[in-house]
């Protein structure tokens, strides 16, 4: 993926950044009253697909995904989940909880134990080494979090988390009109 300092994103008239390729595309194929909504998803497609791809990567120099550092985080605010709770709580399937923590497991950075109150139930807890681990990733996120922000104030940045979450309910909103 080209950076994204290079020569396909300019400045308009108005001072606001845009993707070239994307405005040329534009022109051709896209009706004048979809243009704003095409190239600001486009936008946001852009600058996702950027942030995934250094997320990644980032995390693999730690041994992670983004999955089993979500498991490590919610542990860490709860104490102990069962199973169930965890995948309930970052919305996945039981089964993809289950490979996550057997992977966590295996380098020791969770521990399984039975539920003492439903003998049915196993909950997993952070172990010694995943604390650890959190920690050493807590230390690194702030330079890599503000590398991401680099240049936008703090106005700029509660507009894009406002942005950002307008967003977020449109698609809650969306996908619970395609559950009627």
């Amino acid at each position: 993926m080209p950076e994204m300092h290079e020569p396909f994103i300019e400045t308009d008239a108005a001072g606001r950044l845009y993707d070239r390729r994307v405005r040329e595309h534009l022109r051709r194929d896209v009706p004048e009253n979809e243009v704003a909504a095409t190239e600001a998803l486009a936008a946001l497609r852009l600058a996702s697909h950027g942030f995934r791809n250094r997320m990644d990567r980032w995390l693999e120099r730690h041994d992670m995904s983004e999955g089993r550092l979500s498991v490590l985080w919610r542990l860490r605010a709860k104490g102990s989940l069962t199973l169930g709770e965890v995948a309930e709580s970052l919305d996945v399937s039981a089964r993809n909880i289950t490979g996550l923590v057997d992977h966590l497991e295996r380098d020791a950075l969770v521990e399984r134990f039975p539920d003492p109150e439903d003998r049915r139930a196993i909950r997993v807890r952070l172990a010694p080494a995943g604390k650890q681990k959190l920690a050493d990733i807590k230390r690194e996120m702030g330079s890599a979090r503000h590398g991401m922000v680099a240049g936008f104030t703090d106005e700029e940045l509660s507009q894009l988390r406002h942005l950002c979450l307008k967003l977020a309910q449109n698609t809650i909103a969306h996908r619970e009109l395609e559950k009627v």
